[in-house]
């Protein structure tokens, strides 16, 4: 059953594609996002769905797409060169060579889809319906992990998504911090979306996938949630125009909820302050130690998942006694194939100083392209505060998203360069309507040309 219900789904993709073209690229993010490949029994199990949605998504744009611009922006020249960074890399001197291909796999495709996605994107409309798929297709393995949750299934490494997988969102860190990030585009979507009118449905709809998101980071218990959460709820304080009543609503929800916390959670998250006690924190630092020597001798890195050569050794603080007499001893433990637990390191490790120049890179220009998008004017005030807020929120998602990546490799994942293409195509977008509204006042409404009209609600 299943199985025949993901089919439909993908089928009504193409078949929508047929009258919007721009349907086959949403159905790539889907496919992208869920993997419906993994949550099947026989027909799409393994089978290349990723790859058969990106290459009909592009012949589409090809050829029905009426609404084709092409522009390449510095960042996504910068991915670009990302990309073929990792394939000489991958192909001419990784180290762990099936593991390195393996992940190249899907690197390759996420990202370069990610460059194509901004000149499909080309209308307010499909940037929100792009929105959409992204929150919705998130939401589905959130609301199934979080009800898992209140059921009693969570658990650091032990909850439970639609699918048994310890890969991509179906990660527990991972979709902690992918999950969080996705919180301010959802209330932007709400706000501000043309699609569907606000009402007590979509209220409600949107709180239960906010309140999905927040609770799978409680039930995946990884620290990453807690550090990434606390930023979100800094920088939506920060944008609040209300900030007082905004803080007491979050100690007022902190109250209500520390309570009912499992004790497995606190313990985990009061292991922050204790990292030279705590195996796995000591661990990402002899890890990352590790990669800074590594890197002095492979300078343009070791290849995707040369993690797994790494061996070193971790000093442990070990306390015995009881409570008035407590001894304290250092510990060593010999550790191997370690992750990195944090984007930059991975980028360095697997890609060299090149691979995390262009990284950096790429997160920095990312945050400068929220600050332009909400900053921007188009002459008409509606439509100003569509791009500004979408701005603003995606400046909250992207920095949520680094803070979490400073402790999980996330550094390739596909859901931060898909929302940098929202931001991109944003930004195209509102630059040729501003262009739009100075020729409008320039022709006047009787001499203005055909397709560059005042402002009128968004389209597909």
């Amino acid at each position: 059953m299943r199985d025949l219900i993901l089919i439909c789904f993908i089928v009504g993709f193409v078949v929508a594609s047929f009258r919007r073209p721009y349907f086959m690229a949403l159905g790539y993010i889907w496919v992208d996002f869920l993997q419906p490949q993994k949550l099947t029994y026989w027909f799409l199990n393994g089978a290349p769905v990723a790859l058969i949605m990106a290459i009909g998504a592009v012949a589409f744009y090809i050829f029905l797409d009426e609404k084709q611009r092409i522009r390449l922006s510095l960042v996504q020249v910068l991915v670009v060169l990302l990309v073929l960074l990792a394939t000489v890399n991958t192909f001419g001197w990784a180290i762990v060579t099936d593991h390195a291909r393996e992940k190249w796999d899907w690197v390759w495709k996420g990202l370069l889809f990610s460059v194509f996605l901004p000149w499909v994107l080309t209308t307010r409309r499909r940037v929100e319906a792009a929105a959409f798929i992204m929150i919705l297709s998130t939401a589905a393995i959130t609301i199934s992990g979080g009800v898992k949750t209140l059921l009693g299934g969570g658990g650091y490494g032990n909850v439970s998504f639609l699918v048994q997988s310890n890969t991509g969102l179906y990660e527990g860190s991972t979709l902690s911090t992918v999950a969080l990030c996705f919180i301010p585009l959802t209330l932007w979507l709400y706000r501000r979306n043309t699609i569907m009118k606000r009402n007590l449905l979509t209220f409600l709809a949107t709180a239960g996938i906010i309140f999905s998101m927040t609770l799978v980071t409680v039930g995946a218990e990884a620290r990453t949630g807690l550090i990434a959460g606390s930023a979100l709820l800094l920088l939506l304080w920060l944008t609040s125009k209300r900030k007082i009543i905004f803080a007491a609503a979050i100690a007022a929800a902190a109250a209500i909820a520390i309570p009912l916390l499992p004790a497995s959670f606190t313990d985990r998250m009061s292991t922050i302050k204790t990292y030279d006690e705590d195996m796995s924190a000591s661990t990402r630092i002899g890890v990352w130690l590790w990669t800074i020597d590594f890197v002095k001798e492979h300078p343009f890195g070791g290849g995707f998942g040369v993690y797994r050569i790494n061996q070193f050794d971790v000093d442990m603080q070990r306390r015995e006694g009881v409570a008035d007499n407590m001894d304290t001893r250092t510990v060593t433990i010999k550790k191997e194939a370690r992750a990195f637990h944090n984007s930059f390191f991975e980028v360095l490790g697997e890609l060299g100083y090149l691979g995390a120049i262009i990284y950096v890179a790429i997160v920095g220009l990312a945050l400068h392209a929220t600050w332009k998008l909400k900053n921007i004017s188009t002459g008409d005030p509606e439509r100003d505060i569509w791009f500004r807020d979408l701005g603003t929120m995606m400046a909250i998602s992207l920095i949520v998203y680094t803070v979490g990546s400073m402790f999980v490799s996330i550094a390739f994942q596909p859901p931060y360069y898909d929302l940098l293409a929202i931001t991109i195509a944003a930004t195209h977008i509102a630059r040729r309507e501003r262009l739009g509204n100075k020729v409008d006042e320039k022709l006047g409404p009787r001499r203005r040309p055909a397709g560059m009209g005042t402002a009128v609600p968004a389209k597909a």
